[in-house]
């Protein structure tokens, strides 16, 4: 990926690398976990790992803290993105602030409706995993028995990726950090859900997925009209005692 990404490049070079490439890489990666039969294997080792059981389902790091904490704390950023948009003090980034929590929003709401079409069982539902429903790959079941495809909790973090394109239009110095915090949130939520036995791997790669493209998508929209921090320091005239 390019240092960053002005309004003065093309379409097309942004969604090459931002779209295409991601896209062909997700692609592979699910394509794998469905040819090697990856979900079940990984749900085996885990259920086999608690004595053939998911005896971390509630356990308190994982089911308070990390699932029930985790809705929490982003419902606390969620709200703060939320005060920041309606601030008068961070008028000069509202455009890019709309975006954030526009993203977020469709992406969120993308996942759920994903999720009440689906018909993919969670691995605690699966009969060789201690459930009564047969094994479903992602691809397979769309109809909407299940809900458990794609994950709903590691979207609370994954959503977050959309930092990166937020710090694209405000400082892309800091479009790495942004998506850093965003996939390690999502990692923490989607490992501790594998862990209690309520999303295979894919389950989590594919709201990654969802929570990539939804702002990839939709930021040429809002990019087209804004220019960087460092764009309009230079477009501002200098101050009186600059001028000679």
């Amino acid at each position: 990926m390019p240092q960053s990404y002005s309004r003065h490049q093309t379409d097309a070079v942004f969604y090459l690398q931002h779209g295409l490439l991601p896209a062909l890489v997700m692609a592979v990666l699910l394509g794998l976990i469905a040819g090697f039969k990856l979900d079940g294997t990984l749900a085996t080792i885990l259920y086999d790992s608690q004595g053939q059981s998911w005896a971390l389902k509630d356990y308190f790091w994982l089911e308070t803290v990390i699932h029930q904490g985790g809705r929490m704390f982003f419902a606390l950023l969620y709200i703060a993105l939320l005060c920041c948009c309606l601030l008068p003090d961070f008028k000069q980034h509202r455009g890019p602030l709309v975006y954030l929590t526009l993203s977020i929003f469709i992406a969120l709401v993308s996942i759920n409706l994903l999720k009440k079409i689906s018909g993919v069982p969670c691995p605690w539902s699966v009969n060789f995993l201690g459930g009564s429903q047969d094994m479903i790959e992602w691809f397979q079941g769309f109809n909407g028995d299940s809900g458990c495809f794609p994950a709903g909790h590691a979207s609370s973090g994954y959503a977050w990726v959309a930092l990166y394109f937020f710090a694209l239009m405000v400082c892309p110095a800091l479009k790495y950090h942004g998506l850093l915090f965003g996939m390690a949130l999502g990692l923490i939520y989607g490992i501790a859900q594998q862990l209690r036995g309520a999303h295979f791997l894919s389950h989590d790669l594919s709201t990654l997925a969802v929570c990539w493209f939804v702002p990839m998508l939709i930021y040429p929209i809002f990019s087209s009209n804004l220019v960087s921090v460092s764009d309009q320091k230079r477009m501002e005239p200098p101050h009186e005692n600059e001028k000679t």
